[in-house]
């Protein structure tokens, strides 16, 4: 790129000109010729938004899901798993869809995304046109409205153009075509940043708002946006007071205003509807995935991290604050990363880690934006663009885009793959990554299978859960556990990898292991008080629930058994997280029965132990199942 020098006041307003009309024939031509991508939860917005312009309301209707699958006719079979359950006139439908007050059915998510489309979809059907192009017009108003942002920022055309291009560069070219928000979230996020940064504090807190509606822990803005503006328009002559009074105006508390305006909307929604601020929090989120594995993987991970998406603007950031560019840079980009942080930990929680991506995950995507708006922050204040770095800057990302569309969220990228090859004793991904990965298969999780890579010939790589009754036995088949000389990593969740051929020997002598088939007929296991009946749920639902506050049963051992160590496997119904355990009416302090334990037994008099278990914080599931529910117990070994 060549140096750019201030051009004057009328050769800004030609080039501002010439930049909107080159943008909105580009944009233009994006919606009529680009192919829309249905993709990430493209089934809730696509039935939301033909509700919307149909009846005027977000609720789905057996008409609409009729519509919209003969529309879609690739898709037809997943929207037909909803329209099933709703001919049934089940309570608890398709996932990513749930009753409202009424019955009527919604979206998980709220609908402010698919009420934007629902206007052009109109007159889409309106002149003859393909109705589910509207979402590529909202993606592309949107990237409009980022870039008239930086046109402000900038103050300059050509500067505002590479911005934009950077945008695109950092995942705007991966999701603009998505019947979903991501694109929207992000552009709206990085044009809300820039307008408020430039003192733009209506339009600002207004794209902030509108941000949230799809995503709601982007709120964080309107706590970290001010504090980015002060920092700009920070003057150390006068004294942090003054400097504070200065950013208390009139539109700066009009524009934080309105944007919270818009961000109480889902809320409001959600409690008429449902009871609870966000539905899906309750029904798809657990704070039990918040850990240093995800968050290891949302930076890292070598499939969808945020650094293999965004790598040349974390490199520039860093290059700006060791080369001292400008004095403003280090508390700035502080806060963008305290911004970021604030985003990435609630997004752990989500239950579905591996969730539809292209290349960079979709939450880091647009977590990444608070970096994105510092580097542009930083690049406007130079009188001249270093050509190097700038064409190093785009060279690399550009690399990174072209890289991100070799692959698919349900394979490995080829950074992963190379690094499964030649180090693979150095790569334990996140547990759903590597299970989703490595079968090609989009599924949840499961804890009763074991995972291993490659999938044809010899594995070099496994993964397993240490809570599952008897999957060592899996791993090495009866009568065999894994020997201790394996290499072994442990992540989180009771999820263990061995690198390397399996090295298995023959099991102890005495093992017992009970597990549903046991349960069932009382085959050395008595269920005794506090529990449900046995259920065949399959996998890691095979078992039964704890009913009450305590639970009892009863264990059979050989007559030559007098020392033990008891394993108790399972896991938990939210908000319990431990069990009191006392055998014998011996207290063996509490446990956490849904990783690997190991409880000792001491001497045991008799042929039988009695287990009692004190729960944390039993609860009914839901208004019609009357049960108290803490625990699930799938398998007992006594050693």
């Amino acid at each position: 790129m060549t140096a750019l020098l201030t051009p004057s006041i009328d050769t800004r307003k030609a080039g501002a000109r010439r930049f909107v009309l080159g943008l909105l024939l580009v944009l233009l031509a994006f919606v009529s010729l680009a192919p829309p991508d249905h993709n990430g939860d493209f089934v809730e917005y696509t039935l939301v938004a033909h509700a919307i312009a149909t009846h005027g309301t977000p609720d789905i209707r057996l008409a609409d899901i009729d519509t919209v699958k003969h529309a879609i006719p690739q898709w037809r079979h997943v929207y037909e798993f909803l329209e099933k359950d709703m001919v049934a006139g089940k309570e608890e439908v398709y996932a990513a869809f749930v009753r409202g007050r009424g019955g009527d059915v919604y979206a998980v998510h709220f609908f402010g995304y698919p009420a934007l489309a629902a206007i052009p979809y109109k007159l889409f059907q309106l002149t003859g046109l393909p109705p589910f192009r509207c979402f590529l017009v909202v993606n592309a108003v949107m990237i409009f409205v980022l870039g008239m942002a930086l046109l402000r920022l900038f103050g300059s055309a050509t500067r505002a153009a590479a911005g934009l291009a950077l945008f695109m560069l950092c995942g705007g070219m991966l999701y603009a075509r998505w019947s979903s928000p991501e694109c929207l979230s992000a552009a709206a996020l990085l044009a809300a940043l820039a307008y408020y940064g430039s003192g733009a504090f209506i339009r600002g807190g207004l794209l902030g708002g509108l941000a949230t509606l799809q995503n709601p822990t982007i709120l964080f803005f309107f706590g970290f946006a001010p504090l980015l503006r002060l920092c700009i328009d920070y003057q150390p002559a006068i004294g942090l007071a003054a400097n504070l009074r200065r950013q208390v105006t009139g539109r700066a508390v009009a524009g934080l205003a309105l944007g919270l305006a818009l961000f109480a909307l889902p809320p409001l929604f959600n409690l008429y509807q449902y009871g609870v601020p966000n539905i899906i929090v309750k029904k798809f989120s657990n704070s039990d995935f918040v850990s240093t594995t995800r968050f290891v993987s949302f930076f890292f991970d070598l499939n969808q991290g945020l650094l293999i998406g965004v790598p040349a603007v974390a490199a520039a950031l860093l290059w700006t604050v060791f080369g001292k560019r400008h004095a403003r840079t280090v508390p700035l980009l502080a806060l963008a990363m305290l911004f970021m942080l604030a985003l990435v930990v609630p997004a752990m929680a989500v239950l579905n880690w591996n969730s539809g991506a292209v290349g960079i995950m979709r939450y880091a995507f647009w977590a990444a934006m608070p970096l994105l708006f510092v580097l542009l922050w930083q690049a406007a204040q130079l009188p001249r663009w270093p050509r190097m770095a700038v064409t190093g800057i785009f060279a690399v990302q550009l690399v990174c885009m072209v890289h991100a569309l070799s692959y698919t969220y349900v394979q490995f990228s080829p950074l992963a793959l190379a690094a499964l090859r030649w180090l693979p004793g150095q790569y334990h991904p996140e547990p759903e990554i590597f299970a989703e990965r490595s079968a090609n298969n989009d599924d949840y999780i499961n804890p009763a299978h074991v995972y291993h890579w490659p999938r044809e010939g010899q594995p070099v790589k496994w993964l397993y859960n240490t809570g599952h009754p008897g999957i060592e036995q899996k791993l090495c088949g009866t009568g065999q556990a894994l020997a201790p000389a394996n290499a072994v990593t442990d992540t989180y969740r009771g999820w263990r990898y061995v690198d390397g051929a399996l090295l298995c020997r023959q099991e102890g002598a005495g093992v017992i292991r009970l597990t549903l088939p046991q349960f069932q007929y009382s085959q050395g296991v008595q269920l005794a008080q506090g529990w449900s009946g046995p259920e065949a749920g399959g996998g890691e639902w095979d078992g039964v629930w704890s009913n009450g506050d305590a639970s009892t049963l009863s264990i059979d051992l050989p007559a030559d058994k007098r020392t033990s160590t008891l394993t108790l496997l399972g896991h938990y119904f939210e908000g319990n997280r431990r069990t009191r355990v006392a055998v014998d009416g011996r207290d063996a302090g509490w446990v956490e029965l849904d990783k690997r334990n190991t409880i000792p037994l001491g001497h045991i008099q008799g042929t039988r132990i009695t287990v009692t278990l004190r729960h944390e914080a039993p609860a009914q599931p839901n208004g019609q199942d009357t049960r108290k529910l803490a625990f699930f117990l799938t398998g007992i070994e006594v050693k």
